[in-house]
């Protein structure tokens, strides 16, 4: 049997990877992938701007040009995404699985539009869901820091206590796991912690915190960062991010199901993660190599909190910028947790592939290396 899959986000950060990984399925049939309007650009261009970046010659571009991918106009802020009846039609007669990877991913956005895309929206996919005459799963992609300040083991499971959080992202996206699991579908949660990129060439659709924290480190403009005896980065590529979500799209599940997509006790310390980017940085860059820039030093939440009211009080209008963004995601590093990853490891088949200092390297050379302006590096994403 073919499945039949209604995706969000497909033009997301993590959009162009998942997207080709289920266009490698051979269980996957045909893929509505729900797009934003923008100013009248072809949907399905857009779609295959990012598959076209990923090519390996594995086919996937022929299947997407041969009508496997179905672009539909929507918005997750819109009742029932804004998709007309017409189509609505379809999917309730067509699909089987709903991949729920949209999401408004700015740290530092307001309140009210975080809970609008993240929250509400994910309220119109599952009642689109309820309506699907064939559903057999609603896959929503989430993230590891709906743990917030939590520390220690992070187990993976619906945490119904809510947690004190680092900032609303983090709020919103556990309020709409909530949401999932109270819907009575048959649910199954992703939660991947960092994807840094394409393992293949360093490929990033759309630049998030960590591609923004490590240009500021290139620069110099980040010289300490927070965290605690303990601290974890913890990274993955897209790839693997997107290999298993394609992967659990087609296996059954009951309930709800909590998965941890991430590098869990492999995950690399703050100081050698510090320690490798610094070391790729002198490979390539004057400044490094001439040691006129330092790597970050890690201190801890008084002295981070003077560093940035220091920052603010310069009247230096980029280092402000860079200071107050970062302020919105870095101080998560004070509260170490290892997340448990044996349940998204049973479905993978094995362990996950946790060494990401390659794939790092590749998106360090990447990312470090345009010309892309602090204000355009402080716009986190909205999908």
């Amino acid at each position: 049997m073919a499945f039949t899959v209604l995706m969000t986000g497909a033009t997301g950060a993590l959009g162009p990877h998942l997207l080709t990984e289920l266009l490698r399925s051979e269980s996957i049939g045909r893929i509505y992938a729900v797009v934003r309007p923008s100013n009248g650009a072809d949907p399905l261009g857009r779609l295959w701007k990012g598959v076209a970046a990923l090519s390996d010659g594995s086919g996937t571009e022929t299947r997407a040009g041969a009508g496997a991918v179905v672009p539909l106009d929507g918005d997750l802020r819109l009742p029932r995404l804004g998709i007309d009846d017409h189509r609505l039609t379809d999917l309730e007669r067509e699909v089987d699985v709903v991949v729920h990877a949209g999401a408004d991913t700015r740290f530092g956005a307001p309140a009210a539009e975080l809970y609008d895309t993240n929250v509400h929206g994910t309220g119109e996919v599952l009642q689109i869901a309820r309506r699907c005459a064939r559903l057999r799963q609603v896959l929503l992609v989430s993230t590891a820091c709906v743990a917030g300040t939590r520390t220690g083991s992070i187990a993976e499971c619906l945490e119904r206590r809510e947690p004190r959080f680092v900032n609303e992202y983090e709020r919103t996206k556990w309020q709409s796991e909530q949401l999932a699991a109270a819907s009575g579908l048959p649910v199954r949660i992703a939660r991947l912690s960092t994807c840094v990129g394409g393992e293949r060439s360093g490929y990033v659709h759309r630049a998030g915190a960590i591609h923004h924290a490590l240009r500021w480190l290139a620069r110099g403009l980040v010289p300490m960062l927070p965290g605690a005896p303990g601290s974890r980065m913890d990274l993955i590529s897209s790839d693997v991010a997107a290999g298993w979500i394609a992967r659990a799209a087609t296996r059954a599940v009951e309930g709800v199901d909590v998965c941890h997509i991430a590098a869990g006790t492999r995950a690399l310390a703050l100081e050698d993660l510090i320690g490798f980017v610094a070391g790729r940085l002198r490979q390539q860059h004057a400044a490094w190599i001439a040691g006129q820039i330092e790597p970050p030093v890690v201190v801890g939440a008084e002295t981070f909190e003077l560093f940035r009211r220091s920052a603010l009080s310069t009247g230096d209008s980029i280092l402000a910028r860079v200071v107050e963004s970062a302020s919105a995601f870095l101080p998560g590093l004070l509260y170490p947790k290892v997340y448990e990853t044996s349940l998204a490891e049973r479905l993978w088949g094995g362990p996950l592939p946790a060494d990401c200092r390659p794939t790092l390297a590749k998106v360090i050379d990447v990312m470090c290396a345009d010309g892309r302006s602090v204000r355009r590096e402080t716009e986190e994403t909205h999908v």
